[in-house]
């Protein structure tokens, strides 16, 4: 398996992972910095947009389910986090806090308000705030 930042070539392989999960139509690939785990095919893949100088939004944080569990993700986490400086943010579900906790990420004591704005607004345009009823998502941060 090999870990690398993406190129414009590996989009298409990127949109086949993600549509595993149905992202596909949500993402905006042209968007950020893509990392992604390859054997053969893209088996994972994690985005990193900044919103503004300093300010970093993890997003499409996504792993093959089959090939979950081995140490992937983290290893895309760490290679995407250790490429650029800054404060990180992301969003995700209750049951993937304890992965980002491992990885040195802690609650937004307020949720999504505790936010800076340009993040709280890249949440707003892809529709991670706010969620429909009965779907929660939890606001993290790190640096």
């Amino acid at each position: 398996m090999v870990i690398t930042r993406a190129t414009r070539h590996d989009k298409d392989d990127i949109r086949e992972l993600l549509a595993t999960r149905d992202w596909d139509k949500d993402t905006d690939l042209d968007e950020g910095t893509a990392f992604i785990a390859r054997e053969g095919r893209v088996i994972g893949c994690v985005r990193l947009v900044e919103v503004e100088p300093q300010t970093v939004v993890v997003d499409s944080v996504l792993v093959l389910e089959e090939r979950r569990g081995n140490g992937i993700g983290t290893q895309l986490m760490r290679a995407a986090m250790n490429s650029r400086g800054g404060k990180l943010f992301l969003c995700c579900h209750v049951e993937r806090i304890p992965f980002y906790e491992r990885l040195g990420y802690n609650l937004l004591p307020g949720g999504f308000h505790d936010a800076p704005e340009s993040v709280q607004e890249y949440w707003r345009k892809v529709d991670d705030y706010p969620t429909e009823e009965g779907h929660e998502h939890f606001f993290m941060t790190m640096r």
